[in-house]
């Protein structure tokens, strides 16, 4: 279908590939991956024809239809959401079917392209490409705007397509649910792998070890040969066997071991400390046009608070934290910024703000009036821009390189409070990490919105739910917010199948039921409800151990499935089993949660009970 044959790669004295080859099957799904800048993007520009190798060629088969979704989409311009999904040949039904899958409402249909946010419009664009079924879809990002039920309903579409998939992105999870391969660029060559993300972690980790060890076996005897001949050079009844192992040290292919970029870590600048109040938003309201976003919102920021911002898209997550940063005014109410409180913005595009005619250095200057030099070159090098790189242009970056940029500006001048929308987007998992561990250190207050489940769980001390126009807080990190929430699920499972339980039994014995409401509680009757909720809970949480115990055995069973070397072969399979495994694991977090609610519940009973003897 598409194959790359001995391509190389070079911008000035940048090198991004090496005579490196590379053959995209039919029916594929395959993740490309490596550090931001490895020349990810480029390769997609040199198989959409856009660049060119400078040596060695891209074969495609005739006729061959390619649909790709950029990382940075260009405005469209006097079209709605439907008309620029749709084209004349394909049925308007199934452009609706996919908008409304992409989390577009039969509102949302007639809204002019260029006023929705940039998050719908690469939705948009992503409908049309899935309309015009290609024969190989290229995607860069395609998930750093959708939230979870989109995305849920993406994968579901990408799965069932059966399309040909070439896919960059950093969200680890998503490759491990959609690729059957991966191409990882890595030391200016694609090396690939057969499974998702996490059998490519595995299996490189393993060929890692593997050519280590054989790089020192290797060693070992070489140095072995050489003592030989060291020692024997000179003598004459040796000369023979000293010839041969020359001859022998001359013949090795050495193997070498290349070792990966040093990843730097970084702190955020030690800024004074505000005061106890950071940031406050009373009564502040806010619509755009019809659609009303906040009526009457209140909403407080204390120091030190690590507060994750969630909800569906569209929800108002971001026009939230531009009213915090100040950048968009409310329609009414007031926003207060508390004693010494000095803020940094990042905003969802903020890369898109960047001269691009500036350098690297050029770009950190614009925030700083007197920082010296060797400071900018420290702060760019601790985001991986080194020598010659320092003095690229950002027009000449990759995205995820600018958003490096975007975020090295807010190390320039210190502040105690970062705003921070989608930072990770575009990052490899490794500046993932880097940016994590400088947050997690971070003293001052953080407020920031992320779709980064682990970014979620690592950094949040505090989680606020947006939905309706209303933010409701969770005092805890992101695990104690969906345990809450799994919770309240539960909840209301059990509610409705109580209700319906009681209307059976009003309806079977209304008599019985009637004469149960009139009789008046005594204290002995308190004692006998708790004494009946506690054998309640006690059968409840007996069948949770033994569900959790089922559970526990059936995950041990398939990682022994799992780990048959001839279910290898079979991908498909093998990929179908780890997935359904997966969602086994889930499920017993769920279990062990709701196990932990009911017990904590049933000491609360028998406490009681204690009490009243």
């Amino acid at each position: 279908m598409l194959q790359i044959e001995s391509v190389h790669k070079q911008y000035s004295t940048k090198v991004l590939l090496t005579d490196t080859s590379a053959h995209l099957r039919p029916n594929s799904r395959v993740g490309l991956v490596g550090p931001n800048g490895a020349g990810k993007t480029t390769l997609f520009k040199m198989i959409l024809g856009e660049e060119s190798p400078d040596k060695g060629t891209i074969r495609k088969r005739p006729r061959l239809r390619i649909g790709y979704l950029p990382q940075e989409l260009e405005t469209i311009v006097g079209k709605t959401a439907l008309d620029a999904a749709h084209r004349d040949e394909y049925p308007e039904h199934e452009a609706k079917r996919i908008l409304m899958g992409l989390g577009f409402s039969e509102a949302d249909f007639h809204r002019p392209v260029d006023k929705l946010s940039g998050g719908y419009r690469m939705r948009v664009a992503l409908a049309h490409l899935l309309l015009a079924n290609p024969d190989v879809l290229m995607l860069d990002e395609p998930t750093n705007h959708l939230d979870k039920p989109t995305q849920r309903w993406f994968e579901q579409f990408l799965l069932d397509s059966r399309m040909t998939l070439l896919i960059i992105s950093h969200d680890t999870a998503f490759l491990d649910r959609v690729v059957t391969h991966i191409w990882e660029l890595r030391h200016h060559k694609i090396e690939e792998y057969r499974g998702n993300y996490s059998a490519f972690r595995d299996l490189r980790a393993e060929r890692d070890a593997q050519l280590k060890a054989s790089a020192a076996r290797q060693a070992k005897e070489v140095a072995r040969v050489q003592k030989f001949v060291d020692r024997f050079r000179y003598q004459a009844n040796k000369a023979s066997q000293v010839q041969s192992r020359i001859k022998q040290l001359e013949k090795v292919k050495r193997i070498e071991v290349q070792r990966d970029p040093k990843r730097v870590k970084f702190r955020f600048p030690l800024p004074d400390a505000s005061g106890r109040h950071v940031l406050d938003l009373s009564g502040v309201g806010k619509r755009y046009g019809e659609k009303v976003v906040y009526e009457t919102l209140d909403f407080s920021i204390e120091r030190g608070q690590r507060i994750a911002l969630v909800g569906e898209n569209g929800a108002g997550k971001s026009t939230l934290l531009k009213m915090l940063a100040g950048v968009l005014p409310p329609d009414k109410g007031t926003r207060t910024v508390g004693h010494g409180v000095t803020l940094h913005y990042f905003a969802q595009h903020q890369a898109e703000t960047l001269d691009p005619e500036h350098t690297v250095l050029e770009s950190l200057e614009e925030v700083t009036k007197h920082a010296e030099m060797n400071f900018l070159r420290g702060i760019a090098g601790a985001f991986l821009f080194t020598g010659d790189e320092q003095k690229k242009p950002i027009k000449a970056l990759s995205g995820g390189e600018r958003n490096r940029v975007a975020l090295a500006r807010m190390l320039v001048e210190p502040a105690n409070t970062l705003l921070l929308d989608e930072p990770t987007n575009h990052l490899d998992p490794a500046s993932v990490d880097v940016l994590t561990d400088a947050l997690v250190e971070f003293p001052g207050t953080i407020v920031f919105i992320s779709h980064d489940p682990t970014f979620l769980m690592r950094i949040s001390t505090r989680v606020v739910e947006i939905e309706d126009g209303k933010a409701r807080n969770f005092i805890g990190d992101y695990e104690y917010y969906l345990w809450k929430k799994a919770q309240e699920f539960d909840s209301i499972k059990e509610t409705s199948e109580d209700l319906s339980s009681k209307q059976q039994t009003k309806s079977s014995a209304p008599t019985r039921a009637m004469d149960h409401q009139t009789q008046p509680k005594s204290s002995g009757g308190d004692r006998r409800d708790l004494g009946k909720t506690q054998a309640r809970l006690e059968k409840q949480i007996g069948r949770v151990e033994s569900e959790i115990a089922a559970m526990e055995a059936k995950i041990k069973s398939r990682d022994q499935e799992l780990a048959d070397p001839a279910l290898y072969q079979e991908f498909t399979k093998w990929n179908g089993l780890h997935l359904e495994q997966e969602s086994w694991k889930k499920e017993l977090e769920r279990m062990t949660a709701r196990w932990e609610s009911l017990t904590a519940e049933l000491e609360g009973v028998k406490e009681k009970l204690a009490a009243s003897d």
